[in-house]
């Protein structure tokens, strides 16, 4: 923001220092018609991204570091935005921001020539005014501009991506019945090793998946008041990417929730400890809800590149995901060294491996998971028709190494195994 001040600044004394060194009546009509032309930067800075995320020409893709995506991606801290309602457009922001300064420079201006000021001396005062209401504009209102630079500078990167995986082969729909993947171990193992997604169907019974979604959304209702009556115990919500109309709500282990993950991990719990070793950690416990008007995610892994599988989560559909509910999508395959290394690399590079890397798109019936590796290359859809809810849960190598927090309540963390929440007895840690 810094930056874009100062860029706002020089555009300013740019349109202005004609008309102040001009006395007489010109010299406000000029102001006027400057602070007009100059007012339309306000609320662009607001919805554009920084000068260091404009798109790469040669590429067409914004070169934001994919670290810095992934880590957001996993980072909480800060209720999400609880509610989203429609606002003026741009446009009309515009004009009313368009007016009030014109309005506000006619008036200082003249009361500072009337006072006998010169015009000149006067023109350079308002310019002082008008830095200052720009550097409190973006330095102290709440971090609210800042905010809204790095929410439009993501949607930019996201949009880009989107675009680019439209050239990508659409992978045709396979999946698992949850009863194969206990019989047929290696086979599942192989799979989830090649791809880094395993679709499983029928993991929680559709009456099932339909009592949780309302004890979710329930909860959900709960966690928002909290939230803002700032009497919440501890943290409810998660970071997410693209966080508009989209909540990561962390779930108690209460008998709801504990009857449907103690149901879906006895059916993984055989796949789970042949890719993830012995009695893996309970690491996350939470739901993800999109609500129509959620914007789609930018790619990105939950985890950087290790050389064993880390995290395993699951994403269990609470209802139909139908392709209008905005479905996570994945880019098979591209769990490896070799793609994160595209990834993270030139901007040329990541355009070719998301042009060419085959996608499968999680469209599930209630009940159904995918079932995925954390260094995937994933993300939401853009969600065009109505509330989807996905319970999931990620279970964490024993040796893996030192990972960020997951969205887990802080009284469940460190606290559950895979055998513990079987009833079975625990690994010796």
């Amino acid at each position: 923001p810094a930056v874009v001040a100062e860029a706002a600044v020089w555009e300013a004394h740019q349109h202005f220092a004609p008309a102040v060194a001009t006395p007489g009546w010109g010299s406000p009509a000029m102001l006027a018609l400057s602070a007009l032309s100059t007012s339309f930067l306000v609320p662009a800075l607001r919805a554009s991204p920084p000068l260091s995320s404009l798109p790469a020409q040669s590429a067409g893709l914004s070169p934001a570091p994919p670290a810095v995506v992934a880590e957001a991606a996993r980072r909480g801290g800060g209720v999400v935005r609880m509610e989203e309602t429609e606002g003026p457009s741009e446009t009309l922001q515009a004009l009313g921001v368009a007016g009030g300064l014109t309005a506000f420079c006619f008036a200082f201006f003249y009361a500072l020539t009337s006072a006998g000021v010169d015009d000149v001396v006067a023109g350079n005062l308002l310019l002082v005014a008008l830095a200052a209401a720009g550097a409190g504009l973006f330095f102290f209102d709440g971090g609210a501009t800042q905010a809204a630079l790095e929410a439009s500078a993501v949607q930019q990167v996201a949009n880009e991506e989107g675009d680019l995986m439209e050239q990508a082969p659409l992978l045709p729909p396979a999946s698992l019945p949850a009863a194969a993947v206990a019989t047929s171990t290696a086979a599942a193992a192989a799979s989830l090793e090649s791809e880094g997604v395993l679709f499983v169907d029928g993991l929680l019974e559709a009456s099932e998946a339909a009592r949780l979604r309302s004890h979710v959304e329930e909860w959900l209702e709960t966690a928002k008041t909290e939230a803002a009556d700032d009497t919440a115990p501890e943290q409810r919500f998660g970071g997410v990417l693209s966080r508009a109309s989209r909540y990561d709500l962390y779930l108690p282990l209460d008998p709801p929730v504990a009857s449907a993950l103690e149901a879906c991990a006895a059916q993984l719990a055989p796949l789970l400890e042949e890719v993830l070793g012995e009695d893996p950690e309970l690491f996350e416990l939470s739901a993800l809800i999109s609500d129509r008007g959620a914007p789609r995610q930018p790619v990105h892994p939950d985890t950087g590149f290790t050389p064993q599988t880390a995290l395993l989560t699951a994403f269990v559909a609470l209802q139909e995901v139908t392709p209008d509910l905005g479905p996570t999508f994945f880019l098979a395959g591209t769990h490896t060294r070799a793609a994160h290394e595209r990834f993270n690399g030139e901007p040329g590079e990541k355009l070719q491996l998301l042009r060419s890397s085959p996608r499968r798109i999680g469209t599930l019936p209630a009940g159904a998971a995918t079932l995925f590796d954390s260094r995937l290359l994933h993300g939401g859809g853009e969600n065009a028709q109505g509330r989807r809810v996905l319970f999931y849960f990620t279970f964490k190598a024993r040796e893996s190494p030192r990972l960020p927090k997951g969205s887990l309540l802080a009284s469940l963390r460190y606290r559950h195994s895979l055998r513990s929440l079987l009833g079975a007895p625990a690994a010796a840690a």
